[in-house]
């Protein structure tokens, strides 16, 4: 309202070159900076003061109005200045959380991703540990057990190969004259050896079949050829069995060998990878949690520094509210000045009488 006031005014001042002197005068006495200025001119004119002297007093207020200017123009200037530094460092503040908020957030929702992956991994790898660690158990057993069967049919061949040893003895002991008589008993007890055998007892049959017709028709030595040529064919089979019982055990032996230091090291393997997955996911866990820090820190700073500017911004709107406002006083006032020393210059005698007829 006040800056429309001077505007109209100016305008009026303006317009009074149009009109007559006292209605000039009046308008100028109608403003409060005009009237002071009447008043300081009426007293100088009641004094006697010479005309020129009232044009030095019109002067220094003119110089005055400039002076005040220049001094609010250079103020405005220096405020204009720093307010824009301060805005410029304040909107660079504003773009450095902005930029570090969004860069934290993508951290955060990648660091969010890898997690996933990683505890998906660790997963996947504890069960492949399970996995190993029963095949190895497994597997070991499967061995030792091949391995006790081994044992047990060698020990079976070796003790039927034993029998068939013997029973040749006797078979030679009788070819050498022997009687049956004084064989007798290691006969009956190795017949009842062979005969109670289960592991090969389709292969000593034959044999079994032989020395019972040897004990029920007598010795003769075709019988005792047969029987001798029988039970060497027989040991033949045993010594090749167990060569090949022993060859498939070795081989086996061997494929354990090599098959149970590939699951150690998978298993060691498996181990490490898991300890590096934990590592790694408690990096990642960190790094979310630091993410999320630094995303609350920068917005706690972002909404200062938005305040800071809003601040500043609404502070220089006023300073320049305040500036433009003077500035459009100071106008006016200078509007006044000279239309008063216009007056006083070309219409001195109706300017003394209106000031004289001022109250």
């Amino acid at each position: 309202m006040q800056k429309l006031a001077i505007l109209a005014l100016v305008f009026a001042i303006t317009a009074s070159k149009f009109v007559d002197t006292h209605t000039s005068l009046a308008q100028i006495n109608a403003d409060p900076f005009g009237h002071v200025v009447l008043s300081a001119i009426k007293a100088h004119l009641q004094a006697q003061t010479p005309a020129n002297e009232v044009n030095m007093l019109l002067n220094a207020v003119g110089a005055g109005i400039v002076q005040d200017q220049n001094d609010h123009d250079h103020a405005f200037e220096l405020d204009t200045t720093t307010n824009n530094r301060i805005v410029e460092d304040l909107e660079k503040e504003i773009l450095y959380h902005q930029n570090q908020i969004a860069a934290n957030t993508q951290l955060r929702d990648d660091t969010i991703e890898a997690l996933a992956v990683s505890e998906e991994d660790i997963r996947v790898t504890i069960q492949d540990i399970a996995n190993n660690e029963a095949t190895y158990a497994r597997e070991e057993a499967t061995r030792n057990q091949q391995h006790e069967t081994f044992v047990a049919k060698i020990a079976a061949i070796d003790d039927v190969i034993d029998a068939i040893d013997d029973a040749a003895k006797l078979i030679q002991h009788l070819s050498l004259g022997a009687s049956f008589a004084q064989i007798k008993t290691k006969f009956d007890s190795l017949h009842k050896k062979l005969s109670d055998n289960t592991s090969h007892s389709a292969l000593l049959q034959p044999v079994i079949t032989a020395l019972t017709e040897l004990a029920t028709h007598g010795v003769n030595q075709k019988a005792l050829t047969k029987i001798a040529q029988l039970l060497s064919e027989i040991r033949q089979q045993l010594v090749q069995e167990k060569a090949a019982k022993t060859d498939v055990e070795e081989r086996q032996a061997a494929h354990w060998a090599e098959f149970s230091v590939h699951l150690a090291n998978e298993h060691t393997r498996l181990v490490e990878r898991k300890a590096q997955l934990e590592v790694q996911i408690q990096e990642q866990k960190d790094t979310i949690e630091d993410a999320i820090s630094w995303i609350e820190f920068h917005t706690l700073e972002l909404e200062n520094s938005e305040e800071r500017l809003a601040g500043q911004q609404a502070w220089f709107a006023v300073q320049s509210q305040i500036y433009e406002t003077q500035t459009s006083e100071r106008t006016a006032q200078q509007e006044i000045v000279d239309r008063l020393q216009e007056h006083i210059s070309e219409k001195l005698s109706t300017t003394a009488q209106f000031i004289a007829s001022r109250n």
